[in-house]
């Protein structure tokens, strides 16, 4: 019944797009990635698994149209979700597809409006620091606020002065304290330089203050991300850091380092992960990696060695 609904939202929102606009269905870009990966998991509790995982593959449809040619108004949506090539199901969920960013709005001179499902402004605030996103090492593990949200509005404006943007998400469901759920980030961008600096207003009982730093030369990155969030009700303030590095090797291979530290989510939690990517061809990526993750809590220690694959298309 999940899978069902789901296909019938997809379909619902191209039947709508393609009503609106003649022009919609020649505009849009079908994408996604697949990316599995074999790990070898060693615990201080559990001994030595193994496994095959599913990396948060995902397939998408998104384009724009235009709506007025007076004013150079555009429609913009895009449909996401995830799936698993390895079990045949979200783990946790339901069926086989799992909603990722899905939305509609409208682009134009004044910024970009839009509503449905989205990341969260401090979430994509991180700038593309964590080198291992939706990995097993990514900075989820550690910090708060890498949160999706659902019935929301978004706007985020034009770039100004060639350099600064801002986005603004509000939140449908509302807080004990009456208050809407926030999101907000302000980005900055210039040659080889982004930085970001990011508020969750009671977003899953936690506030969150987020700064991004990214450095881009021409054969390397290096990022790094501070963050401090309150706990809702206890007033506790905890803070989290993650600083990577990424090194071209060759045309082809990157040596990838990241080091990040927190007890935000687990006490004294250190994530400490060195990788290397070889692509193989265009569209298509060798990975793999080894990491470390450490703690006060010996049930929480792990290493992780990985070797996978990612196809992009």
């Amino acid at each position: 019944m999940r899978m069902f609904n789901s296909f019938a939202r997809i379909h619902a929102i191209t039947l709508l797009l393609a009503f609106v606009s003649p022009n919609a269905i020649a505009s849009f870009d079908v994408y996604g990635r697949i990316a599995i990966d074999f790990k070898s998991i060693s615990k201080t509790s559990a001994g030595t698994q193994s496994d095959i995982d599913n990396n948060e593959s995902k397939a998408g449809l998104k384009g724009d149209f235009l709506l007025n040619t007076n004013n150079d108004i555009r429609v913009v949506y895009q449909i996401e979700y995830g799936f698993d090539p390895v079990d045949g199901k979200e783990r946790g969920e339901e069926g086989t597809l799992k909603q990722r960013n899905t939305f509609v709005g409208l682009q134009g001179g004044y910024g970009t409006l839009f509503t449905g499902t989205h990341d969260s402004a401090l979430k994509r605030s991180q700038l593309k620091v964590d080198l291992f996103n939706d990995l097993s090492p990514d900075i989820s593990n550690l910090l708060h606020g890498e949160n999706r949200l659902e019935d929301f509005i978004g706007y985020t404006t034009p770039i100004l002065k060639d350099a600064f943007s801002a986005t603004i998400n509000s939140i449908k469901n509302l807080s004990s304290s009456g208050k809407k759920y926030q999101s907000y980030s302000i980005d900055y961008s210039v040659k080889n330089i982004q930085a970001a600096f990011a508020l969750d207003d009671e977003i899953n009982g936690y506030k969150s203050k987020r700064f991004s730093f990214l450095y881009s030369a021409e054969r390397y990155n290096i990022g790094m991300i501070f963050q401090e969030s309150d706990q809702l009700g206890t007033g506790i303030i905890k803070s989290g850091g993650v600083i990577s590095f990424a090194q071209k090797i060759n045309p082809k291979g990157v040596l990838k380092i990241q080091y990040a530290s927190s007890s935000m989510k687990i006490s004294s939690g250190k994530h400490s992960t060195i990788g290397y990517d070889y692509q193989l061809k265009k569209d298509l990526k060798l990975f793999t990696y080894y990491s470390k993750l450490q703690s006060d809590l010996p049930s929480k220690n792990k290493n992780v060695f990985s070797l996978g694959l990612e196809y992009k298309f």
